[in-house]
């Protein structure tokens, strides 16, 4: 295995060990780590289009429809007509949702703490590895997603 191919599985293991434990962390509240993101993108930026909340996502490719779709199922989200485009959709939290987004963010800065915890032990400052991890994604839609998602609305 070279270097390259290392650094990839290593960045999947990671991705996967963490969507694992995240599961895990969440199942409790019903909600799936897809799911979590989404209400936290809606309560991060407020009402958006689909396309906007897509642009947002790092856990989907391409369109969230689907995961949308039942999510609106689930009450978790509202979807209603944009009223400068009658074609569009707006989609925002519900009730339901904004009472469980408070236990979504709790959950996440618990295992964000323990993903800061282990990376005090890294061989390199945090802010380097980060560098190098944003270098890697660059044009990207997911790393353009982390771009849009770190700078807020």
């Amino acid at each position: 295995m070279n270097q390259a191919e290392e650094l990839r599985y290593l960045v999947l293991a990671l991705q996967r060990e963490g969507n694992r434990q995240l599961t895990e962390a969440l199942r409790p509240i019903g909600l799936s780590p897809s799911q979590a993101e989404v209400m936290q993108v809606l309560d991060q930026f407020g009402e958006l289009s689909l396309v906007e909340l897509g642009e947002r996502l790092v856990c989907e490719t391409g369109s969230p429809s689907r995961l949308v779709k039942d999510m609106v199922k689930e009450g978790l989200i509202d979807r209603k007509p944009d009223p400068r485009d009658g074609r569009a959709l707006r989609l925002s939290l519900t009730e339901k949702s904004k009472t469980l987004i408070k236990r979504v963010n709790q959950i996440e800065d618990t295992y964000n703490q323990s993903v800061a915890e282990l990376a005090k032990d890294l061989p390199i400052p945090l802010d380097t590895a980060l560098d190098v991890l944003h270098k890697l994604v660059v044009g990207t839609p997911a790393g353009h997603a982390v771009i849009l998602r770190k700078h807020g609305p």
